[in-house]
């Protein structure tokens, strides 16, 4: 069940982060960044950076899923889960760049 659940997150992370930084529903505030701090902020490129935004969303994914799925003597995965769903983001970025 930890498996399942830690593969759901990452996955969970993946569409959010592709929802933030991709998806035209939130074009709105991709040009709303970029109006309101410019096109060469930082704030500009981590809404269009898909490895950018995940990191920042995979960590209270990572410690949501370590506080409700593991027992609390293996709280540390959360640091290696985080990491993990963000690569996972990047990962499946890239393929679906290739289609």
């Amino acid at each position: 069940m930890v498996w399942l659940s830690f593969i759901l997150v990452a996955l969970a992370v993946a569409r959010v982060t592709r929802l933030i930084t991709a998806d035209r529903i939130t074009l709105w505030l991709r040009r709303w960044v970029i109006t309101k701090y410019g096109e060469e902020s930082s704030a500009a490129y981590l809404v269009h950076c898909r490895a950018c935004s995940s990191i920042w969303i995979a960590f209270p994914a990572a410690v949501g899923w370590a506080l409700l799925a593991l027992p609390w003597r293996l709280w540390w995965l959360a640091v290696p889960a985080w990491l993990a769903f963000s690569y996972t983001t990047i990962l499946l970025a890239r393929l679906e760049e290739e289609e």
